[in-house]
């Protein structure tokens, strides 16, 4: 990999980290969302990273996000009579989320991110340095 390959390599892990940094945002402001008990709930969502490849050796080009995946549409009960949503039996459905399990990916989200930028800093930086050697 040439100098030149670490900046679009970087700046793809930054859009990756962005969009993970998103849907952890989304899941963790729809974490209490209830719902009747026969509904389905809100559903994680987590991003489908995969390398990108060029079509001769397979030399990294970076990541892409191709998809969002979905978390399972069971949700958890909870007997709540007091809450509107409530069903006769007063039962209400919220979103199968671990707070604390996004939040731990919050975390990892955000220091890859901040590695990625600092690569990309880097590179840009010994790119400057390339171009005035010549002059």
């Amino acid at each position: 990999m040439s100098l030149f390959g670490a900046i679009p390599i970087s700046g793809s892990g930054i859009n990756a980290m962005q969009t993970w940094i998103d849907t952890l945002a989304g899941n963790l402001a729809n974490v209490n969302d209830a719902v009747p008990a026969n509904k389905i709930p809100y559903r994680e969502q987590t991003p489908v990273v995969m390398p990108e490849s060029t079509a001769l050796g397979n030399q990294g080009r970076g990541v892409a996000v191709v998809g969002i995946a979905l978390g399972n549409t069971t949700g958890r009960i909870a007997y709540q009579p007091g809450n509107p949503l409530a069903d006769a039996q007063g039962y209400v459905r919220y979103p199968d989320i671990s707070m604390s399990q996004q939040l731990v990916d919050l975390v990892q989200a955000q220091a890859s991110y901040q590695a990625n930028v600092s690569a990309l800093q880097k590179a840009q930086s010994a790119y400057q340095s390339a171009l005035t050697l010549g002059s």
